[in-house]
């Protein structure tokens, strides 16, 4: 795993952002840096913050890489045990899932809250499923129910995926990222988290892991159920945060969200787009401290 904090190439994406971000990002990595597990014969990266009673299990969004929600994990971390991995290129579920089991049981955690914002939140509404005896609370973040027809065309697509050069499918990525975030003027700490997708998806994401991630949406519309009776035994608390303004949560899907999840709270950032704790920072972690310490 390269050190970005060494690598010439990945400070160049940072061109032009102030230097307070920069120093934040900077410190955040020499405060929280990564440890790996292995299991099996692959190397399992993450972040751990090792205090606090109650643990956080953050999965990222579909750049693969945890760090991308630095802002959040540094955050949680003043009064939550946070452990935030990144994806291996692992392309179906079931064994992800059993991987990240394994490392919470090795982590010595039982309990624990799911947060997932984005592709993260596609992730954690299977893992919930899956282990609702140990989620006490779930948190999900800028996106709707698990999409089949989203599925279906990743499906009818991943020949050209598999043969296009590596540097076109990272800028369709690059392209896709951008249009969640809204036109105009970047706030300074919107333009540190645009050059550092830009240093993630250059220089610590490849072509398998991107293949892995969209190979993992196809498995989990094929392979899991979700309805709205799925976790009406569970016990535990839900909170699905969504903004006003992105395009991946637009009304139709902030109402499926409601229907599938009837016992959550639901609350919509007015004028978010898809980046909400960078937007509207005060306002998210308000909602979410809350909801944590119930």
């Amino acid at each position: 795993m390269k050190d970005p904090a060494n690598d010439s190439l990945a400070q160049s994406f940072y061109e032009g952002v102030p230097e307070d971000q920069k120093q934040r990002l900077g410190a955040f990595r020499q405060h929280f840096p990564y440890s790996t597990m292995q299991l099996g014969e692959s190397d399992w990266h993450y972040i751990d913050t090792q205090d606090g009673e109650q643990v956080v299990f953050i999965l990222a969004g579909a750049t693969t890489i945890a760090e991308i929600s630095f802002n959040t994990i540094e955050h949680l971390a003043e009064g939550n045990r946070v452990i935030a991995p990144d994806y291996p290129p692992i392309d179906n579920l079931a064994q992800l899932f059993d991987g990240y089991i394994t490392m919470l049981d090795r982590l010595g955690v039982d309990q624990l809250v799911l947060m997932g914002g984005s592709y993260g939140g596609w992730m954690v509404q299977s893992l919930v499923r899956l282990i609702p005896d140990r989620t006490d609370k779930v948190v999900l973040s800028a996106i709707g129910p698990p999409n089949p027809e989203n599925s279906r065309q990743l499906e009818k697509m991943l020949w050209m995926f598999k043969l296009m050069p590596y540097s076109l499918l990272r800028a369709l990525m690059n392209r896709s990222f951008s249009r969640l975030v809204s036109e105009g003027e970047l706030q300074p700490v919107q333009m540190l988290m645009m050059a550092q997708l830009k240093e993630i998806m250059h220089n610590r994401v490849g072509r398998k892991d991107i293949l892995a991630a969209l190979l993992r949406l196809i498995d989990q519309t094929e392979n899991y159920h979700f309805g709205s009776e799925d976790l009406a035994d569970w016990p535990g608390k839900m909170l699905v945060l969504m903004g006003s303004d992105d395009p991946s949560t637009t009304p139709d899907k902030r109402d499926a969200m409601a229907v599938l999840y009837p016992q959550a709270e639901h609350v919509v950032f007015e004028g978010a787009d898809h980046s909400i704790s960078v937007t509207h920072k005060e306002q998210y972690y308000l909602v979410l401290d809350s909801f944590l310490t119930k």
